[in-house]
């Protein structure tokens, strides 16, 4: 039997208004992800890759194309089942932590599985532990460090155990030693959830931590090698 892929992209093209004319973003973009796989989108500023972002994850809308999340054609969706795919199949991590300043580090972690309906008290410890949280479930948002802050952030990610985690530049704010240990925890944590990851990522060295890389340029889209990103 044909496994369905966890995210698919079919002729997706995007364009923006700008004051000198049309500019066509995205133009007949086709991606895949395989179930819990782990994906790099690279590209230099501009290029579209967090619209694409975006557009996978319900936050604008595509021109034209398909978008099938486990099979299921999410791209036709109104916003009330764009809201409810991303309380329960659906996270994202940004480079700007997006922490609610007056809850402290627990109720910060636990507030997406709340408005879904339900905490995972056992998942939660394992989190907390794993992501070095546990001294520091009391703090709030300021008395942390940015690679705390960005911790706290894919705890909350992943505590309603998503189908899919989109991260958009998650290591943009961190230095390279607290990059490389947020991103290898992120990938270890979603390969033991059982998510699949997508990055959107300046970084080679970040890029090359992934299942599949992906290059954006031009508005297409266009698969790259361990060997293309070394060089």
């Amino acid at each position: 039997m044909h496994e369905i892929n966890m995210l698919e992209i079919v002729k997706v093209s995007k364009t923006f208004s700008q004051p000198d004319g049309n500019v066509k973003v995205l133009d007949q973009v086709n991606f895949d992800l395989p179930s819990a796989a782990s994906a790099a989108l690279l590209g230099e500023s501009g290029s579209g890759k967090s619209t694409l972002l975006h557009l996978i994850a319900g936050l604008d809308k595509p021109d034209s194309g398909d978008i099938l999340l486990d099979g299921e054609l999410v791209s036709s969706f109104s916003d009330r089942q764009w809201n409810a795919l991303r309380r329960s199949d659906l996270s994202l991590i940004f480079q700007q932590f997006h922490l609610i300043p007056t809850l402290d580090v627990m109720d910060n972690i636990q507030l997406q599985s709340r408005l879904a309906g339900a905490v995972d008290q056992e998942l939660l410890v394992y989190l907390i532990t794993r992501l070095g949280l546990s001294a520091l479930s009391k703090r709030l948002p300021h008395q942390l460090s940015g690679g705390q802050q960005q911790r706290v952030a894919i705890a909350r990610a992943l505590l309603h155990r998503p189908s899919l985690v989109l991260a958009d530049e998650p290591t943009g704010n961190l230095d390279g030693e607290t990059s490389r240990s947020v991103i290898q925890l992120l990938l270890e944590l979603t390969r033991e959830t059982g998510s699949g990851l997508l990055i959107v990522t300046h970084s080679q060295e970040m890029a090359g931590y992934m299942d599949h890389r992906w290059h954006l340029s031009g508005g297409r889209l266009s698969r790259r090698s361990n060997a293309s990103l070394e060089n």
